[in-house]
């Protein structure tokens, strides 16, 4: 199952995603999550910043490996050189690990289900036009996150039927 979390800058979708891992977490599901990274700066799309070059991994990225991979006890990193892809494309190529529902944050022109994330009247009506919308919050208003977490989880549940 693919849940997307969308909404504009600093309308409280980070805040959501780190919840909604949380609830979903305490329910014993695994996890996956994307991030779509569309900052930009003087009109320009900035890039992600990568790990520090001075690690091990990160110097053979530097160097021109084209995917570097570092394996701890109980964590994985990798970093890739990847032209821009589509959310499906990420999602097939990228998600390697067996999961119950992978969360996305952002990519609001992808067709998967969506919890839209608004901070006003005027951004709820901006965004309306998107497919897939399952559920609106609001993250100031009285309650949000509980009615959120009864919807969540009885979403859940039934995709997973």
């Amino acid at each position: 199952m693919i849940l997307q979390i969308v909404g504009y800058k600093k309308s409280g979708k980070t805040t959501l995603m780190a919840h909604t891992i949380k609830q979903l977490k305490l329910n014993n599901y695994k996890v996956a999550t994307i991030k779509h990274h569309g900052d930009v700066c003087n009109d320009q799309v900035q890039d992600i910043e990568l790990q520090n070059a001075d690690v091990d991994h990160m110097k053979h990225f530097k160097a021109g490996a084209d995917q570097s991979i570092v394996q701890g006890l109980n964590y994985q990193q990798s970093v890739s050189r990847s032209p821009k892809q589509t959310l499906t494309e990420i999602i097939q190529k990228s998600v390697t690990i067996d999961t119950n529902i992978i969360l996305v944050e952002g990519y609001k022109d992808a067709d998967f289900s969506k919890v839209l994330v608004y901070k006003d009247k005027e951004e709820l009506k901006q965004l309306n036009h998107l497919s897939n919308i399952k559920y609106r919050i609001n993250l100031h208003e009285q309650n949000a996150l509980d009615r959120y977490n009864q919807w969540l989880l009885a979403f859940i549940q039934e995709g997973m039927k």
